[in-house]
């Protein structure tokens, strides 16, 4: 092993000061650099840090410089604290959270193993000889199709709505129910009386008939209704519900008249209107171009649907028709 001489070196615990080497080990004796200082008087041992294993020696100078940190035969790195406290410390807390996460397991598990064996005091258990059958989704029963009456003398009278009206007459027939009527469309009026008249056979080339048309319904539960004071509102929007479905081809509509009306003394509402098909009937040599029709509402009182009647007929048929229906129209 190499001996350092005794002397004045940089501080190895990180000081700007200079500290005393004995020749053995470090000393408390200390002095700023650039201060002459001689050896100092006794220093005490018993006070100077172990010796540091694999560091260099210093390079050597004069007392008024600054020496090079001592080699590892003499030098000492900077005190810290003992290490075992934290390694102790550690090792507890790992247990603990060990312990911890354990206990919560176990309760866990306990907890799921109860709720999983504790029965419903609430349920009745069926006995091991019974068969307990799967639920099943009602089914929706659709109200039936109602028959459409026929004309008396000159007069065709709803049972359902209480409205009457007078008879087209020739070239009109009463249709069948389920021709007209779709129970599982709750959109559509349930027609409980009606009749119609051919305009056009086959208008479009593939079978259908293009007809006149006069219905009545209760207007259908799907459309709110607060009383007399929103027959209005109602008639407008039934037409534009049912306009396309109605009127499938493209067409202008006009309003010809929108306003109060009484039927047998009861409060209701007229709403007239006119589809102009002249562009399409032009082009594709239909046998009307404008048809005129109207929607009629009836209140019946607080715990019933208003009646609709619902009147169309083109201009290739008698359009006086509508008039005639208008004005014979009457409520039980």
């Amino acid at each position: 092993m190499t001996t350092t001489p005794a002397g004045w070196y940089p501080d190895p615990y990180g000081s700007s000061l200079l500290r005393w080497w004995d020749g053995t080990q470090w000393t408390d004796a200390t002095h700023a650099p650039g201060q002459e200082a001689g050896a100092p008087q006794a220093p005490q041992a018993s006070q100077a840090p172990q010796q540091a294993p694999h560091q260099t020696q210093p390079q050597w100078g004069p007392m008024n410089r600054t020496a090079q940190l001592p080699v590892p035969e003499f030098g000492a790195p900077r005190r810290t604290a003992p290490v075992w406290p934290w390694v102790v410390g550690g090792i507890a807390a790992v247990v603990v959270l060990a312990l911890v996460i354990g206990g919560a397991v176990i309760v866990l598990r306990d907890r799921a193993y109860t709720a999983g064996a504790r029965p419903d005091v609430n349920a009745t258990a069926p006995q091991l000889d019974q068969t307990v059958p799967p639920e099943q989704e009602p089914q929706q029963s659709l109200p039936p199709l109602p028959q459409l009456p026929q004309p008396s003398g000159d007069r065709i009278t709803d049972p359902v709505t209480g409205l009457s009206y007078a008879y087209p007459g020739d070239k009109w027939e009463v249709p069948e129910s389920k021709g007209i009527n779709d129970p599982a469309d709750q959109r559509r009026p349930l027609w409980t009386s009606g009749c119609t008249a051919t305009s056009q056979a086959n208008y479009d080339g593939r079978g259908s008939d293009w007809v006149a048309s006069v219905y009545t319904a209760e207007v259908p539960q799907i459309f709110p209704y607060s009383g007399p004071q929103s027959l209005g509102q109602l008639s407008q929007s039934l037409l534009l519900t049912y306009e396309n479905d109605f009127y499938g081809i493209p067409h202008e509509r006009k309003i010809l008249r929108n306003e109060a009306t009484t039927v047998s003394g009861k409060q209701g509402w007229i709403f007239e209107f006119e589809m102009d098909f002249t562009k399409v009937s032009e082009a594709s040599g239909l046998k009307w171009k404008k048809e005129k029709g109207a929607i009629i509402l009836v209140d019946r009182g607080r715990n019933a649907r208003p009646a609709m009647l619902y009147v169309s007929v083109p201009d290739n048929l008698d359009q006086s028709i509508l008039k005639r229906v208008e004005d014979s129209l009457q409520s039980q």
